[in-house]
């Protein structure tokens, strides 16, 4: 009987070793996906905050023509002031469109892990001919090739 507690004692180890690495794994991958939607998140953030800075200069800019448009009038891009603001706002945009697209590699990046983690899964779980030996419409017809007519020879005797 001593083979078999054995046996037991060795297949609760494994299980537990086994157990432990999914736990190890899992939280590597819950680790390294926090960090990459912090970053979005700080990301969306600085977004946000570029937005609320064009806005302030959009109100400063709309203001100070409005302000010229009486008279003695002006060409609102004949002044130094208005055409710095709108330098900043352009400066303000350039920045904003670099922040989207560092989310969306971001986002692109997260994907491609997600998938390579998905492809590592399924060749972990032993499917290595890709679903086809079942002979089912992937698969074909089983050699033989009679469709229903096995099954009637079966049936009936």
């Amino acid at each position: 009987m001593s083979g078999f507690w054995d046996k037991v004692r060795d297949d609760l180890a494994k299980a537990v070793e086994e157990g432990w690495e999914a736990v190890k794994d899992g939280a590597k991958i819950a680790a390294e996906k926090g960090e990459e939607y912090a970053r979005i998140g700080k990301l969306r953030y600085r977004a946000y905050a570029l937005h609320r800075e064009v806005e302030k200069r959009f109100a400063d800019l709309g203001g100070m023509v409005y302000d010229m448009a009486g008279p003695p009038w002006e060409n609102p891009l004949s002044n130094t002031e208005v055409r710095r603001i709108i330098d900043d706002i352009r400066r303000l945009e350039e920045e904003t469109a670099r922040v989207e697209d560092e989310i969306a590699l971001v986002k692109q990046r997260m994907e491609q892990k997600e998938s390579q983690q998905e492809s590592s899964d399924r060749r972990q779980s032993g499917s290595p001919g890709g679903g086809a030996e079942g002979g089912g419409a992937e698969g074909g017809r089983p050699e033989g090739g009679g469709g229903g007519a096995d099954k009637a020879d079966k049936g009936g005797g």
